[in-house]
């Protein structure tokens, strides 16, 4: 999707309500509004493969969990350090599904990651 009118600074007569996010090892995860879902149990995979050293996530707060993806509010959490997977099980189907049919479409390439969050 082209954003040539947002770069000019021109109202877009059709905005879209997501953000499809695309790591560098092929990770994917979906931002509406406030809140980004990350089909993963971690952020850290464009840290070249090494994940985010130690020192990063001290400083930055990050909470480690056991969860097979990440769900953050932007808007109360924007350094993404509370994972809210597992307050929020309704939002993660609805930004999983979302996620999956952006996927589906000629907009995203398909995707297998996250498969088994579907099979469980």
């Amino acid at each position: 999707m082209s954003i040539l009118k947002l770069l000019r600074g021109e109202q877009d007569a059709s905005p879209r309500e997501f953000a499809v996010h695309h790591s560098c090892n092929g990770r994917f995860a979906v931002r509406r509004g406030d809140w980004v879902y990350i089909d993963y149990p971690t952020g850290e995979d464009n840290w070249n493969g090494m994940g985010e050293p130690d020192w990063y996530k001290e400083e930055r707060g990050y909470v480690s969990h056991a969860y097979p993806a990440e769900l953050f509010n932007l808007g109360d959490d924007p350094a993404e350090r509370r994972n809210r997977y597992a307050d929020e099980p309704e939002l993660v189907v609805e930004m999983k599904e979302l996620l999956l049919k952006i996927q589906g479409t000629s907009i995203s390439t398909p995707s297998t990651l996250g498969d088994e969050l579907l099979t469980e």
